[in-house]
């Protein structure tokens, strides 16, 4: 999209179940036109600031709030937004949704209220004017004069105040969300829900989850029960999947950039590099749970142990290693010092 000298990537890339991932960069001074849309999404930023306008359905009052980097906002369908890049380096934020319900499904459809394709345009004068209460001179001015399409960079900086408290239940920074799992020198998990992210209830059919693995550190095998879609933030590493019948689904190197779809009870486990690994995902599971199949919570470990043996082929003497080795970690594996 570019209008008036703005830009943005807007690729957007359909997966399994309707889920959706794009990409969104906003130049400094540039302004995303007021719209809404059929389809609910989360945001993750990943570099700069924008002051966001939202009026979230069933309220009546737009709140104003300024969004960083680290920050995810929830932007449930049918909610109305603005997006000003009020700094001076780029926006940039990645998007996951769901569009299985969208008008058309797994693809999402803007409807402005603004400029050259806004929906007022689908109307004669005459029914805007009497609607608007002004005279069809005027009413012809109000809703022509915008001559952009989408983005647009207005002639003087924009003034907007923002409040903390309108952040309340659609923004909450990953800093800020307690920790699922942490690992010293190993890493973290954030979980958000609607628990502590109050826009995703009875809004969204899904999560979202922030794993952030130190150098060479390990994120176990294990599952969610649910479909997840998985956006690599930073760094780099491998991934491994495993499927059914034991198959591998995949075995490839990933870096900042990559998507990742794991279907419902596929088991994946992750390798970061020497720079860190860092991946932002979200699971069709409202409060989902991950299942470790290696480590102190996992069916190596809890298994009766007369059973284990005889089910692997093993000695007692081997399971006991694995035992005390494994049953010192959970989810994240710290790199060997």
């Amino acid at each position: 999209m570019a209008d008036n000298g703005a830009s943005a990537a807007d690729t957007t890339t359909t997966h399994e179940d309707g889920l959706i991932d794009f990409p969104f960069k906003l130049e400094p001074q540039c302004l995303l036109l007021p719209h809404y849309a059929d389809c609910s999404k989360v945001g993750y930023v990943l570099e700069g600031r924008a002051v966001v306008g939202v009026i979230l359905p069933g309220e009546t009052k737009e709140r104003a709030v300024l969004i960083k980097k680290g920050d995810v906002i929830a932007v449930p369908k049918e909610t109305y937004t603005w997006w000003y890049n009020d700094g001076d380096a780029d926006f940039f934020v990645i998007y996951l949704g769901d569009a299985a319900a969208g008008l058309t499904q797994g693809l999402i459809t803007y409807f402005l209220v603004a400029g050259q394709a806004a929906v007022y345009n689908g109307f004669s004068t005459g029914f805007l004017a009497k609607a608007s209460g002004v005279s069809e001179e005027a009413a012809a001015k109000l809703f022509s004069s915008q001559t952009g399409t989408q983005i647009i960079k207005p002639e003087k900086k924009l003034c907007v105040k923002t409040h903390d408290r309108d952040r309340h239940g659609i923004v909450l920074h990953e800093d800020s969300a307690r920790f699922s799992n942490h690992v010293t020198c190993g890493g973290h998990v954030v979980s958000m829900t609607k628990d502590n992210l109050a826009g995703l209830e009875g809004r969204f059919r899904f999560s979202i989850n922030i794993t952030k693995l130190e150098p060479n550190a390990m994120r176990v095998p294990g599952f969610f029960p649910a479909i997840q879609l998985v956006y690599i933030s930073r760094g780099s590493g491998q991934v491994q999947i495993s499927g059914v019948n034991g198959a591998t689904i995949l075995d490839k190197e990933v870096a900042a950039g990559c998507v990742l779809v794991v279907q419902k009870f596929y088991v994946m486990a992750a390798v970061a590099g020497s720079e860190g690994l860092e991946w932002f995902s979200i699971i069709t599971s409202e409060r989902p749970i991950f299942h470790p199949v290696v480590g102190k919570t996992s069916p190596l470990s809890l298994t009766n142990a007369d059973v284990l043996e005889a089910s692997l082929g093993v000695t007692s003497d081997l399971l006991k290693l694995v035992r005390a080795q494994g049953g010192s970690h959970d989810v994240i594996v710290a790199a060997s010092k």
